[in-house]
């Protein structure tokens, strides 16, 4: 009675271990070559660098933006005097109405030449937004001198051109590529 059952079907007995061997596994096959084709395979397009990654600004721009930091300052300086003189004058004459006008024309000077200064900074790092800020400049500089001519002022028209002839620069091709305007 020592003899052992067969294995029956269906038990539920676990399969007898494997033994454990002790050699590294093996490393994968390498890739099976590929047959050499007569034409390279096709690159992907490359993105054209933008203007700025140059670094290069172009001298018109540099000039403007000079200029427009030196307008900034000046003006600054300018619509401190008239808020503060707008004030002092109204005082003075009793007149509030002529203080309260000083002192809005300065307020309107310091605006501007804040404005102004924003542009020197954009421009200066060729900003998209400074363009578009140039060109509302530009724009306001062309009506306030027309409204000095209609004033009698024929001067006015030395800034009306000065104007005109910054918003045709900032609308060529090569200085809205700059900015990164299209």
């Amino acid at each position: 009675m020592d003899q052992e059952d067969p294995p029956q079907t269906g038990s539920t007995q676990p399969p007898p271990p494997m033994p454990e061997s002790t050699a590294p596994p093996a490393p994968p096959a390498p890739p099976a070559p590929q047959p050499m084709s007569a034409a390279p395979p096709p690159q992907a397009p490359t993105p054209t660098p933008a203007p700025k990654a140059t670094g290069q600004r172009p001298t018109g721009i540099t000039v403007l933006a000079i200029l427009a930091a030196i307008a900034g300052v000046f003006g600054i300086f300018g619509g401190l005097a008239l808020l503060m003189g707008g004030a002092a004058i109204g005082a003075l004459t009793g007149s509030a109405g002529l203080g309260f006008l000083g002192s809005l024309i300065g307020l309107l000077l310091l605006v501007t030449s804040i404005a102004y200064l924003l542009f020197a900074w954009g421009a200066w790092g060729l900003q998209p937004w400074a363009w578009t800020l140039g060109i509302v400049l530009s724009a306001i500089s062309i009506v306030l001198g027309v409204f000095q001519l209609i004033g009698g002022n024929p001067g006015s028209i030395i800034s009306i051109l000065i104007a005109a002839g910054i918003t045709y620069y900032l609308f060529q091709p090569e200085i809205k590529t700059a900015f990164g305007r299209t």
